[in-house]
C-alpha cells in the first residue's frame, strides 16, 4: 500500500529524532501518576502487580510478565516510547501518502518537532492513549478511503488501538468526533458507508470491548479491588471535581457525623483511616452532596466563556492548536464549500469537547493535547485522501492566486513572530528545551533516606509523590526496586486505601494508619507543619482528646513527628 523506501526513510527520520531526545534531552514524566504506575508495575508496593488502576489490567499482566522475564529494563516507560515512535511514523507515512519524497521529508520533520517534547521527553499516559488512537484509526482511514486492505497494516493499526485503549480509553475516546466527522464527509452512499465503517473498525471496537471487559472482571470481581473502585470513584468526585464542600451542606454533614476538619484533610489528600474514611461513609457524603454538585453538562454562558478562554490559551502548551487554525484557514480561503463545512465543523467539536471538559471540571492540561491532535491529523488526513492538498497546490501555482496565498503566508507567519516572541519564550524554548541530567532525581536521596530509617513511615503525598516518587532515574525503574517502599506508605493519595497501596502496611500490622499514629512508638509521620496540624487536629477528634505531637528529627528539611497520647 506504501512504499518500502517511504516506510524506511521516514521511519529513520523519526527514529533520528527520537534517539536525539532520549540520549541528549531531557526524559521525564509529565505528572507523578506515571511514575507510581512504573513503581506499581516494577513491585516497589510488594510484588510486581498488575491493578495499575489508570492502565487496563491487559497492561498489567503484559508488563508484570515482562519484567518477571527481563528485570533489568523498565517496561512501563520503553512501552510507552515504543509505541509513541511507532504512531508518530504512522501518522507521517499516512499524513505524507500523496506527497512526493522531498516534501515527505520536509513534513516528516515537521511532525517529529511538533510531536516531540510531548511524546519523546515528556510521557504522560493520557496524552499518549490518544497519540495511539488517532494512529490507529488515521491508518485504518487511509486503507478505508484507499478501499485497499493490508492484513498487515490492519494489525498494526489494531496493535497500537489497543495499547491506546490499555493506556487509558477516555483518551482514545477523544478523538470519537473527530473521527465520526470523517465517515460523515466520505463521499458515497449511506448504504456502502456503513459497510466498510462495518468493515474496518468493528475488529477494534472488538478488542476495545473485550480489553474494558477483562479490566471490569479483574476489579469488580475481586471484592478488595472492587472495594477500592468504589471508593475512589466517589473520591475522585470530590478531589478532582470540586463536589460536596462542607459549607454547602454543613448542617447535614454536622448531623451525619462529619466535621470540617474531615473535609481539610480530603482536600489535603491526607485520608488514610480506613477505620473513618470507609466506603460507606464517603456514600453518605455523596448522598448529602449530590444536590450541590458543581460538576455536570449544563448549557451555560459562563461554562462558553471559560471553554472559549481555555481554547485561546492552548497555544501556550503546544502548537497543536496553531497548526489546526493554519490549516481550518486555507481550507476556508481555498477550499469547495462542502470541505469549509467539514472544518468547521471539526472546529465545533473542539469546542464541544473543551465544553464538556469544562462543565466536569476537567484538569484541561493532561487532555488538551489530545484534542488538538485528534482535530489536527484527522482533518489533515480527510482533506488529503479527498485531494484537497493536490487542488490547492494547483491553485496556489497560479498567477491569480500567488498574491492571496503570499499575504496569508505572510499574515500567519507574523501570527507566529508574535505567538513565539511576545513573552512566550519561555514556554517554548526555556521550558522545551533538551539538557542532559547526568545526576539522580530530586527526591531520591530524600525517599532513599526515609526507607533507610528504623520503624513505620507515613507521609504526605508532597513528601512521596513527586517527581519519579523516589526512583533514581527514569531509565532506573525496573525490578530492583522490589519492596522499594517496605517501611514508609502515604497517608493519602489515590493508591490508597488500594490492596497493593496498604501492602507494606499490612505486613507491618499496621490495620489503619491513622490509628498507628496514635497506638505505636514506632510508627511517625513526615511532613509539614501545616498539613501535620490538622493531622494532628483530626487525631484529637477521632481518638482522642490528649493525643500529643512533637517534632523527633528530620529527614532532608521534612520534619517527622511522632503523635502519642
Amino acid at each position: 500500500m506504501y512504499s518500502r523506501k517511504k516506510w524506511a526513510v521516514l521511519s529513520g527520520i523519526s527514529l533520528l529524532y527520537f534517539i536525539l531526545c532520549i540520549v541528549f534531552g531531557y526524559l521525564k514524566y509529565a505528572t507523578s501518576d506515571d511514575s507510581i504506575m512504573n513503581l506499581i508495575a516494577a513491585g516497589a508496593y510488594g510484588s510486581p502487580s498488575q491493578y495499575l488502576i489508570f492502565n487496563n489490567i491487559v497492561i498489567g499482566y503484559f508488563l508484570k510478565f515482562m519484567y518477571a522475564v527481563i528485570p533489568f529494563v523498565n517496561w512501563y516507560l520503553w512501552l510507552y516510547l515504543i509505541f509513541n515512535l511507532l504512531s508518530v511514523i504512522v501518522i507521517c507515512v499516512v499524513v505524507t501518502d500523496r506527497l512526493p519524497m522531498k516534501a515527505s521529508i520536509l513534513v516528516a520533520v515537521l511532525i517529529n518537532f511538533l510531536l516531540a517534547y510531548d511524546f519523546y521527553s515528556n510521557i504522560q499516559f493520557t496524552q499518549s492513549s490518544t497519540l495511539y488512537g488517532v494512529a490507529g484509526a488515521a491508518l485504518i482511514l487511509a486503507q478505508f478511503f484507499k478501499e485497499k486492505k493490508s492484513l498487515i497494516l490492519m494489525i498494526v493499526a489494531n496493535a497500537i488501538i489497543a495499547v491506546g485503549v490499555g493506556a487509558r480509553v477516555a483518551g482514545v475516546a477523544l478523538m470519537g468526533p473527530f473521527v465520526l466527522t470523517v465517515l460523515l464527509f466520505y463521499k458515497g452512499n449511506l448504504k456502502d458507508k456503513i459497510k466498510k465503517t462495518l468493515i474496518y473498525f468493528t475488529v477494534p471496537v472488538i478488542i476495545a470491548v473485550l480489553m474494558l471487559a477483562a479490566n471490569f472482571y479483574a476489579y469488580y470481581m475481586n471484592p478488595e479491588w472492587r472495594y477500592y473502585t468504589d471508593w475512589n470513584n466517589i473520591m475522585s468526585e470530590k478531589r478532582d471535581f470540586g463536589n460536596f464542600n462542607f459549607s454547602w451542606n454543613e448542617e447535614e454533614y454536622l448531623a451525619a457525623g462529619f466535621t470540617e476538619t474531615d473535609f481539610k484533610l480530603m482536600d489535603m489528600w491526607l485520608w488514610n483511616d480506613t477505620e473513618y474514611f470507609t466506603l460507606d461513609r464517603l456514600k453518605t457524603m455523596k448522598e448529602i452532596g449530590k444536590n450541590t454538585r458543581v460538576d455536570g453538562f449544563k448549557l451555560n454562558a459562563e461554562v462558553l466563556t471559560d471553554s472559549l478562554e481555555k481554547m485561546g490559551e492552548s497555544w501556550k502548551y503546544g502548537a497543536y492548536s496553531v497548526a489546526f487554525l493554519a490549516i481550518a484557514v486555507l481550507a476556508l480561503i481555498f477550499f469547495e464549500k462542502r470541505y469549509k463545512i467539514f472544518v468547521i465543523l471539526q472546529a465545533f467539536f473542539v469546542l464541544f469537547e473543551y465544553y464538556g471538559l469544562t462543565c466536569f471540571r476537567r484538569i484541561m492540561w493532561r487532555v488538551e493535547c489530545g484534542i488538538w491532535v485528534s482535530a489536527l491529523f484527522f482533518t489533515l488526513t480527510f482533506l488529503i485522501y479527498e485531494g484537497c492538498v493536490d487542488k490547492f497546490l494547483a491553485k496556489v501555482t497560479t498567477e491569480k492566486y500567488k498574491k492571496t496565498f503570499a499575504i496569508c503566508a505572510i499574515v500567519l507567519s507574523a501570527v507566529i513572530t508574535i505567538i513565539f516572541g511576545a513573552g512566550k519564550v519561555d514556554t517554548f524554548v526555556n521550558e522545551k528545551h533538551c539538557r542532559v541530567i547526568p545526576e539522580a532525581d530530586g527526591m531520591y536521596d530524600k525517599v532513599k533516606a526515609i526507607t533507610d530509617l528504623d520503624g513505620f513511615y507515613f507521609t504526605d503525598v508532597d513528601t512521596l509523590y513527586s517527581n519519579l516518587s523516589g526512583a533514581r532515574n527514569i531509565f532506573d525503574i525496573d525490578a530492583k526496586y522490589l519492596d522499594f517502599y517496605a517501611n514508609v506508605c502515604p497517608f493519602g493519595g489515590w493508591v490508597m486505601p488500594s490492596p497493593i497501596g496498604l501492602y507494606h502496611a499490612n505486613l507491618a500490622g499496621i490495620a489503619n494508619p491513622a490509628r498507628a499514629l496514635v497506638e505505636r512508638d514506632d510508627v511517625f509521620f513526615i511532613c509539614g507543619g501545616e498539613k501535620a496540624g490538622y493531622v494532628y487536629v483530626y487525631l484529637n477528634e477521632k481518638y482522642g482528646p490528649g493525643i500529643n505531637m512533637e517534632m523527633v528529627d528530620e529527614v532532608y528539611g521534612a520534619p517527622v513527628w511522632r503523635f502519642s497520647k
